[in-house]
Parts: structure tokens; sequence; C-alpha cells
């Protein structure tokens, strides 16, 4: 399980502190709750976590999506997606309860998580698939109690 714990390590600032993807979700989240990654990890490992991952791969792929979404498994560059896309994917819902839960707009709350979702795919499958559901939830478990503290 050391790559899920590198996912830990690594979206927390493990590799290297700040910059680059947490100043972006800085500036989406406008600051509010110290950095951006702390602010948005917690919530969206609550989104990925009981299955909320594979859930989230299948509502990207039955939208079309499918090459953005298996370029963040695959082992070469990430595709972006947009926030639309996201919400089209996660579900309205979903993204509602995200943008309260952070204080900000729904459009801000979709642009942030499809700024992270990339990366946490990624980081959750180095060797260009996907752990077992089981593991997935237990990292993101940890990964979301982390963020609280």
């Amino acid at each position: 399980m050391s790559g899920l714990d590198d996912l830990l390590g690594g979206l927390m600032g493990g590799k290297g502190g700040s910059g680059g993807l947490d100043d972006a979700l800085g500036g989406l989240l406008g600051g509010r709750g110290g950095s951006g990654m702390s602010a948005l990890l917690p919530v969206v490992a609550g989104l990925l976590a009981s299955g909320g991952l594979s859930k989230i791969m299948g509502g990207l792929k039955a939208n079309g999506l499918t090459a953005e979404a298996d370029s963040w498994v695959g082992t070469g560059p990430n595709k972006p997606v947009g926030g639309p896309e996201v919400e089209q994917a996660v579900g309205k819902e979903q993204i509602q309860e995200i943008a309260q839960q952070l204080g900000i707009s729904e459009s801000q709350a979709a642009d942030a998580v499809a700024k992270v979702l990339p990366d946490v795919v990624d980081k959750a499958s180095p060797e260009g698939k996907l752990p077992p559901d089981e593991d997935l939830d237990a990292a993101f478990d940890k990964l979301a109690r982390a963020g609280a503290k």
C-alpha cells in the first residue's frame, strides 16, 4: 500500500510543500480555510471514499471523457477536465455540498474539484491501475481525517 501512502504524503504537501496545484486551489477557493489543498482535500477524500472514485470514473466515461479519465490512471500526462464536466460526472448535489462546506460558489467548487481530481487519481494509481476499492477507501478515509486536523 506504499503507493497509497505516497498519495497521502504527496497531496498533503510531503513532496516539496506548496506551489503549483496548491496555489491554483488557493486562488479558486479565495484563500478560505488556509491553503487551497488543505481545505479541499478532506472534502474530495470524502467524495471519493466508499466506492466514490469508481462512480466518478464511470460518470466521466459515461459523459464522453474516457480518454481524460484513462489518462489519470495511466502513466502518461493527465488530460484536464473542466468544472462543468466534473459536475456532470459527480452530480450537482455533490458539487452543491462541496460548495457549502467550503463556503464558495458551485462553479468554484466544480472548478476546484476539476483541478485536484486528475492528480488524486494519478497518485492513487502509480502503476497504471487503480488499487482495489477497499484499499482506496482506507486511504481516502485516512486523507479525510488528516486534512480535518
